[in-house]
């Protein structure tokens, strides 16, 4: 039992560490995806940290321990005015509809994102108890953003690890003359079929 108690805060640490990519790393998500990352700019500096940062996003991709959303709701009790004492049942409700949210995105800074939320017609929503659904859609852009990250780093590392085409050859002067003999013959061949061979 101590033993997955550790693996439990252990996870909940991971995903407390997890920062999504910013700087250099995100304008290479950003290029790759529009297409104008080349092969060139994947220094060896660059690849080690895409490689770096997808562990973490990675790991912040995988589901959440039960135990990481009971301490999520219970430190949200804190901030709001109408919360229920987090109990296993309630907590299992929210698990079940955010089964798809990723651990990374159970952190401090959703939780207060939440608590920040602006008044809906009045209703101070980020002052209340969530329902499971709105809890959903809170955290599903954190999540879609954690997969996103995901798949643009591994893209990145897919284009690194493709092998080198082979470095064409310039051709020598031997083959530039075959080359323009070839270009010859089939002039004077499109010029016979047209009837516009050259007047003398």
């Amino acid at each position: 039992m101590a033993d997955i108690a550790k693996i439990h805060r252990g996870a909940i640490a991971k995903t407390a560490a997890y920062v999504p990519a910013s700087g250099d790393l995100r304008a290479l998500i950003s290029a790759k995806r529009e297409g104008y990352l080349w092969r060139s700019d994947l220094t060896p500096d660059r690849l080690a940290a895409v490689r770096q940062q997808l562990a973490m996003a990675e790991a912040a991709a995988n589901p959440p321990p039960f135990e990481g959303i009971k301490t999520w709701l219970a430190k949200l009790a804190t901030l709001v005015s109408n919360a229920p004492v987090p109990s296993g049942e309630i907590c299992a409700v929210f698990a079940e509809v955010c089964s798809d949210i990723p651990d990374g995105a159970w952190t401090p800074e959703t939780r207060i994102a939440w608590t920040r939320q602006a008044d809906r017609n009045g209703y101070p929503v980020g002052s209340r108890w969530p329902a499971p659904g709105e809890l959903y859609a809170h955290l599903r852009p954190y999540a879609e953003q954690i997969r996103s990250e995901v798949t643009g780093l591994r893209e990145i590392l897919a284009m690194a690890e493709q092998p080198r085409e082979p470095e064409r050859k310039r051709p020598d002067a031997q083959e530039m003359a075959r080359a323009g003999a070839l270009a010859d013959a089939v002039i004077r061949e499109l010029q016979a079929a047209t009837g516009e061979g050259m007047t003398p």
